[in-house]
């Protein structure tokens, strides 16, 4: 067999497995949320959080021999921990200021009104929910479909874009515009750190500042009814 024949079976394969990463992407993360959104299939969103997770975490320990522990990494340059915590300063008061034009009623209401149920929130939602999503659509997403976009700007907007995406399941644009923005964060932060441990603590400030500034009717009230 010559070279030139060689080589196009070769790109040949690649086009094929690059294909069937496309069509996987699009059905686990695209199609799977607008099923969900449109009443297609029932959402239990935790426990289909949970197994998606469960599954991400066997196809990166067996198929690409990449452990959790390896990926709980807190040790990065201090200069990381202050950009997140400096950006987190910033996005809290715009977050209170959001809620504030558009339902004033809101505000702190869980806290204020159900103070055992946010103190469950608080401490649930880093377990239950940042650090599932951080290794779905962050360790996960980055490792399985780096053949599709690459290592830079383009695997961000794709998990950002993706990410705000399935928060179309709680029908509202809050959510989608609060998971947009948190979306590129979290992606730019996992960039540059490699690390799920520090992108679930980032993760974790801006879901659980959400559920104390009184977010909870666009996220925590839909999830709740979904079991009702």
């Amino acid at each position: 067999m010559n070279l030139p024949v060689l080589m196009n079976r070769v790109e040949l394969s690649r086009g094929g497995k690059k294909l069937l990463l496309a069509l996987e992407c699009g059905a686990l993360f695209v199609a799977g949320p607008a099923a969900g959104a449109a009443g297609s299939m029932p959402i239990l969103v935790i426990p289909i959080l949970l197994l998606m997770a469960l599954g991400c975490s066997l196809v990166l320990h067996f198929h690409y021999k990449i452990h959790l522990r390896d990926l709980m990494r807190p040790c990065v340059p201090a200069g990381e921990w202050k950009r997140i915590f400096v950006n987190f300063l910033i996005a809290v008061p715009c977050m209170i200021g959001l809620l504030w034009l558009i339902r004033p009623e809101a505000m702190f209401s869980l806290m204020r009104q159900h103070t055992g149920m946010w103190l469950l929130v608080v401490f649930a939602y880093p377990i239950l929910s940042g650090f599932p999503q951080e290794l779905v659509y962050r360790a996960f997403f980055f490792e399985r479909y780096r053949p599709l976009f690459g290592q830079g700007y383009g695997m961000t907007l794709a998990s950002m874009a993706l990410f705000s995406f399935a928060h179309i399941l709680f029908h509202n644009w809050i959510a989608i515009l609060l998971s947009f923005g948190g979306g590129l964060l979290f992606a730019r932060t996992y960039q540059r750190t490699d690390s799920l441990y520090v992108t679930t603590v980032e993760h974790s400030l801006y879901g659980c500042a959400a559920f104390t500034i009184g977010y909870g009717p666009f996220f925590f009230d839909s999830t709740m009814r979904l079991y009702q």
